[in-house]
């Protein structure tokens, strides 16, 4: 049973002991893309004072274009 239990390991592990150091060094980061089209979500703004609230970043409906997250009065009447 150890055996069967050695055997299947090994045959799973194989394909990540192939890699060589070589390829493994030539592994870089990722950058961020820093485009405006990136799934980069605001998860929290910074806290507005009385009367305001945060708006996160959104496209505007009329021209299309990016708008970065603000604090924008809120509306009473």
């Amino acid at each position: 049973m150890r055996l069967a239990m050695f055997v299947l390991l090994a045959v799973c592990l194989e394909p990540l002991l192939m890699i060589s150091p070589a390829d493994a060094a030539m592994l870089r980061p990722v950058a961020i893309e820093t485009d405006a089209a990136s799934n980069i979500v605001e998860v929290a703004g910074p806290r507005c004072g009385r009367g305001y609230h945060w708006v996160s970043g959104h496209r505007s409906p009329r021209t299309g274009h990016w708008i970065r997250g603000h604090c924008a009065r809120n509306r009473h009447r």
